[in-house]
């Protein structure tokens, strides 16, 4: 599977479009107070599934949404019949892509609440081959490989507050980084002497620092 999919995106308002941009993950489209994310991409085999009679059961591609030991995989629904199908994308020693179809049907529930299933015999396709299954009363065609994308469409209006926030939270710790604490605690006793405890990050130079404050506190009680 590609790591860099990319995807032509078009956004149409009142039936003008108003944007246009190739977009890609974490690289969005951002138009009219949405922002379009690519969320997800993967293959999608086109299957056509067809009756006896030759009538279209299933004309479109299937997007593999999930994985089965690294390879991407789906489950799927055939419309009008009472079985699934759960395809497996793969490849053959001469590195074509192989679709393994599965077929299964619901028969009941186990006590624990999942389903009770029966397997039909597998079917394996290559681009452009059609295979019948008696079993189940149709055949299975696969015509071409395509992809799919996952789009997500968000709107924020909080977002401008999210970024201040951010920006807050990044100037705070740099100051805590920047700017070493300092604390000093005084405890007065009944005679009137003055006790004195400092405290700071390692890196202050306290014999400078606290020198200074003491002689502040020196100079500020001598009588004038």
């Amino acid at each position: 599977m590609p790591t860099d999919f990319t995807t032509d995106l078009a956004v149409f308002r009142d039936g003008q479009e108003i944007a246009r941009k190739t977009i890609r993950v974490n690289d969005p489209l951002a138009v009219g107070g949405y922002t379009f994310h690519q969320n997800g991409f993967g293959p999608a085999p086109h299957l056509v599934i067809r009756d006896t009679a030759g009538k279209p059961l299933w004309d479109a591609q299937v997007p593999m949404t999930d994985s089965a030991g690294g390879a991407p995989y789906v489950t799927m629904a055939v419309p009008g019949r009472d079985f699934g199908l759960q395809l497996l994308l793969t490849r053959d020693d001469q590195g074509r892509g192989v679709v393994l179809v599965l077929p299964y049907e619901v028969t009941g529930e186990n006590p624990d609440g999942t389903p009770t299933t029966r397997n039909f015999a597998p079917v394996t396709l290559l681009r452009g081959d059609t295979r019948v299954s008696d079993e189940l009363g149709v055949s299975l065609e696969l015509t071409d490989f395509g992809e799919y994308t996952l789009l997500i469409a968000k709107r924020d209006p909080g977002q401008g507050i999210v970024w201040m926030a951010f920006a807050s939270l990044i100037t705070g710790i740099a100051i805590t980084f920047y700017l070493p604490r300092r604390r000093v605690w005084a405890r007065i006793a009944r005679d009137g002497r003055v006790g004195l405890v400092w405290r700071s990050d390692r890196y202050v130079d306290v014999e400078r620092e606290f020198g200074r404050l003491l002689d502040d506190l020196v100079a500020a009680r001598r009588p004038g």
